[in-house]
C-alpha cells in the first residue's frame, strides 16, 4: 500500500508505513471515505469495491517536468543560463541535437500496468537529465517516453558535438546497469534499451522562460535531421550524420552505414554509428596522429623550456606556465618539448583539463597518477592494486599512509578508505600530501616533468593540489609545466623559480609557411594568400580549420603547383570549430557587455566611441563598464584618448561571427540606429560650422 506522506510502497498488511510511520488507511476510490479491508461495499456510498478499479495515473504537466528538468539542473549552468536570458532570445546558433528515444515502452506498460510502467519511466528521465547535464547540456522538451537535448544552447560550447557523443555513450552505460538492475526484481521484463539521433548545425534561439524552457525554431533542417537519425538507429546505438562526424573524427571510433534516404531530404544522408571514444581525447591529440605542420615561429619559446629542464635536472626545480588564447600553439610547444626530451632519463608525465571535466575533481592529478603508475584504460581492480603497491616500493613511500587514498581516487572498491576514521578536510589535506611525497620522492630516482594541460577548466581540488606542490619543488629534481588561457588566474602568487611564456601570434612569414605546407603546394595566388591572412591573423588553428573548410567547399584549385581561389567569393562560411571557439567566449561575458559587443559588429570592425554611444543609448559610466569588460577580455583593442578613441575587433573572425549570430530583424533595427545616428552626427558637425 502507498503511503498517503511518503508515498512509500509498503507491502500488503501494514498498519504503518515503515519509512515514515504515518498511519496507513484504505480508501473507498468512490468517495473517499475510510473503509476495512474485508468490506465488500462502502459504507457512506455503497460503491461495490470488488470490482478492481483501474489506476489514475496523473501524467505530469509540461510545467511540471520542466520543474523536474530544473532540479536536475547543475546550479552553476542553471544561473548562467537565467543570467543571460534576457540577452539569449532570438539568436543565431550552432546547436548540436540529440534525441533520445526508449525501445518498447507500450510492450512495458502492457506487461506492468500503465502505473508501474510510468514510474519506471520516471527513473529513466532521470538517468537521461543526468547525462545531458553532466555534459553541460541542457533539456529542451521530454517527450513521451525520451528526450530532447540541446548542446551549446543556450550557452554556447566550444566542443558540443563532442559533448552530445559522450553524453549519449553514458545514456547507454547507465541504461544498461538499470535494466540489469530491473531484471533482477523481475525476471520478464525486457531490456530497457535507447535510440539517439544526432545532429549539428544553425538554430534560432528564442525566448528562455524561468523555468529554463529553450523555444526555438530550426533554421534549415537541423532538428528534423537529429529527430531522423533517431528513427534510424537500432536499439542502444547513436547515429549520427554527416556534419557531426566531421567534427568529431578521430575523437571517436564510427562505423560508415552509407546513404540512407531520410524523409524530407531530396538527397540520401551518410549516416554514422558511433562504436566508442579513441584514445585521442583532444583535438590536438586528432592533428597528431594525421600528420602535423611544420614547427614554426617558437624557437625562443623551446629553448626557453629546455632552459627550465636544464635547471630541473641539477636541482633547482621549475615550474613554467605556457599561456595565451585559444588555438595558438599551447599543445603543439609542449609536444615538441617531449620530443626534445625524449632521449633524456626522465620521466615525463601529463594530466590534461577537459572541456566538460571541470566538476570532476582531481581530474589532472588523476591523469598524472595514471600516467606514474601505468595504470591504463580496462585495468581491473585488482591489477590496479597491484601496480600502485610495486610503484609506491619502487619510491619507498609507506603503503599503509598511502595505498587507500590513491586506491579511492582510481575509483577502486574495498580501498580501505572507509576504515580510516577522518573529517573530509583531513583526507583532501592528505591526498594533497601524498601526491606531493610522489613527486619528490620519484624526483629522486630521476628528474620528474610534470604537464598540466588547459587548467582553465580545471577543478578547485586540483588548483589546489598543485599550489601545494609548487611550494616545496625548489630543491627538487622537478619541472612543473602549466598550459593555460589568459583568464585562468594561478592561485601560487609570485616565485622566483615560476616564470611565464606568454605565445603570440604568428607573423605572415610563418602563417605562409604553414599555408604552403597545408595546401602541399609552393606558391599561393595573392588573392587567396590575403583572404588567409585577413581572415586567421596569425592563429594557428584558425589557419588549420579555415585552409580545410576551403577544401572542403572546393574554393581552392591548383594548377602548375599554385594554389588559387576558384570562383570569387563574397562571403566565406565560417568553419564550426572556429565558431564554437569564439561563441563560447562571447557568452561568457557579463550582462550588457554581449549587445554592445554584437551592436559594434554590426558597425563594422572598427567603431568610434562616440557613435557606439549615440547607437547605444546607455549612460555613460554603463557603458564605458562595458566597453572595460570586452578590452578585459581582449575581445576588442582600445586606440586613441578618451573621449575621442575607437575600438577594434581582436580578430576579423570574432567580428564575423558575432555579426552571423544576430537575427535578420535585429540588424536591421541595430543597422536604423546606426543611420540615425551618423545623420545625427553629420547635422550637429554642420550646425558648429
Amino acid at each position: 500500500m502507498k503511503c498517503p506522506q511518503c508515498a512509500f510502497d509498503n507491502k500488503p498488511g501494514k498498519k504503518f508505513c515503515i519509512e515514515c510511520g504515518t498511519k496507513l488507511t484504505l480508501k473507498c476510490p468512490e468517495c473517499g471515505s475510510e473503509i476495512e479491508g474485508t468490506e465488500k461495499f462502502c459504507g457512506e456510498c455503497g460503491h461495490d469495491l470488488t470490482t478492481p478499479s483501474e489506476p489514475i495515473v496523473k501524467e505530469l504537466s509540461f510545467d511540471e517536468k520542466l520543474d523536474k528538468i530544473q532540479r536536475y539542473l547543475p546550479k552553476g549552468l542553471t544561473e548562467k543560463i537565467l543570467s543571460q536570458r534576457d540577452r539569449i532570445e532570438g539568436e543565431r546558433k550552432q546547436v548540436t541535437v540529440m534525441f533520445c528515444d526508449m525501445e518498447g515502452f507500450t510492450p512495458l506498460s502492457e506487461l506492468l500496468g500503465i502505473e508501474e510502467a510510468y514510474s519506471i519511466m520516471d527513473q529513466v528521465y532521470e538517468i537521461l537529465i543526468h547525462k545531458v547535464h553532466d555534459y553541460d547540456g541542457t533539456v529542451n522538451e521530454m517527450t513521451g517516453d525520451g528526450i530532447m537535448a540541446l548542446f551549446g544552447a543556450p550557452i554556447a560550447l566550444e566542443d558540443a558535438p563532442q559533448r552530445a557523443i559522450r553524453s549519449s555513450l553514458a545514456i547507454h552505460r547507465e541504461m544498461t546497469k538499470f535494466s540489469d538492475k530491473l531484471k533482477q526484481e523481475r525476471k520478464d521484463i525486457l531490456p530497457i534499451k535507447m535510440r539517439i539521433g544526432i545532429h549539428t548545425g544553425p538554430v534560432v534561439v528564442g525566448t528562455v522562460g524561468n523555468d529554463l524552457r529553450v523555444e526555438f525554431k530550426a533554421v534549415g533542417d537541423t532538428v528534423n535531421l537529429a529527430s531522423r537519425m533517431e528513427g534510424l538507429a537500432d536499439p542502444e546505438t547513436t547515429y549520427i550524420a554527416e556534419d557531426t562526424f566531421k567534427l568529431t573524427e578521430g575523437l571517436f571510433r564510427f562505423e560508415a552505414l552509407g546513404e540512407k534516404d531520410v524523409k524530407g531530404k531530396k538527397d540520401p544522408i551518410k549516416v554514422y554509428r558511433v562504436i566508442a571514444p579513441s584514445t585521442s581525447r583532444t583535438r590536438f591529440d586528432v592533428s597528431a596522429e594525421r600528420g602535423l605542420t611544420p614547427f614554426v615561429g617558437r624557437v625562443r619559446e623551446l629553448e626557453f623550456l629546455l632552459d627550465g629542464f636544464e635547471r630541473a635536472k641539477g636541482g633547482r626545480g621549475q615550474a613554467i606556465s605556457i599561456v595565451s588564447e585559444a588555438g595558438i600553439g599551447k599543445s603543439r610547444l609542449l609536444y615538441e618539448f617531449r620530443k626534445a626530451v625524449a632521449s633524456a632519463d626522465v620521466m615525463f608525465l601529463e594530466g590534461r583539463c577537459l572541456s566538460y571535466s571541470s566538476g570532476v575533481a582531481y581530474h589532472p592529478v588523476i591523469d598524472i597518477l595514471k600516467a606514474n603508475f601505468d595504470i591504463r584504460q580496462g585495468d581491473g581492480d585488482s591489477e590496479i592494486r597491484e601496480k600502485v603497491k610495486r610503484g609506491l616500493k619502487i619510491i619507498g613511500l609507506d603503503e599503509a599512509s598511502s595505498l587507500p587514498y590513491l586506491l579511492e581516487l582510481f575509483s577502486v572498491k574495498d580501498s580501505g578508505i572507509d576504515k580510516i576514521p577522518m573529517s573530509p578536510e583531513a583526507k583532501k589535506d592528505r591526498n594533497m600530501e601524498v601526491f606531493k611525497l610522489i613527486t619528490l620522492k620519484g624526483s629522486e630516482i630521476r628528474p620528474v616533468i610534470a604537464a598540466y594541460e588547459d587548467l582553465h577548466w580545471s577543478d578547485k581540488s586540483s588548483e589546489e593540489v598543485l599550489k601545494y606542490v609548487l611550494e616545496d619543488i625548489p630543491g627538487a629534481r622537478v619541472l612543473m609545466i602549466f598550459t593555460y588561457r589568459p583568464e585562468f588566474v594561478h592561485t601560487w602568487g609570485g616565485k622566483s623559480y615560476h616564470n611565464q611564456i606568454n605565445l603570440n601570434r604568428l607573423s605572415n612569414r610563418e602563417s605562409l609557411s604553414m599555408v604552403t605546407d597545408l595546401l602541399n603546394t609552393e606558391s599561393i595566388d595573392i588573392d587567396l594568400e590575403e583572404l588567409i591572412l585577413e581572415k586567421t591573423e596569425g592563429v594557428p588553428f584558425f589557419v588549420e580549420e579555415f585552409i580545410r573548410s576551403l577544401n572542403d567547399l572546393k574554393l581552392i584549385e591548383k594548377k602548375n603547383n599554385k594554389c588559387r581561389l576558384a570562383k570569387d567569393i563574397q562571403d566565406v562560411t565560417i568553419p564550426s570549430t572556429i565558431h564554437d571557439v569564439i561563441m563560447a567566449r562571447v557568452d561568457s561575458l557579463p550582462e550588457g557587455a554581449k549587445e554592445v559587443l554584437q551592436t559594434g559588429s554590426t558597425i563594422e570592425r572598427e567603431f568610434t566611441y562616440d557613435l557606439i554611444k549615440r547607437v547605444k543609448e546607455l549612460p555613460e559610466q554603463e557603458l564605458l563598464s562595458h566597453l572595460s569588460v570586452l578590452k578585459d577580455s581582449e575581445l576588442l583593442y582600445e586606440r586613441g584618448i578618451y573621449p575621442e578613441t575607437a575600438y577594434i575587433f581582436k580578430h576579423a573572425l570574432t567580428r564575423d561571427v558575432v555579426y552571423e549570430s544576430i537575427l535578420t530583424r535585429k540588424k536591421k533595427n541595430i543597422h536604423v540606429k546606426i543611420g540615425n545616428a551618423i545623420e545625427g552626427r553629420v547635422e550637429n558637425w554642420r550646425g558648429a560650422k
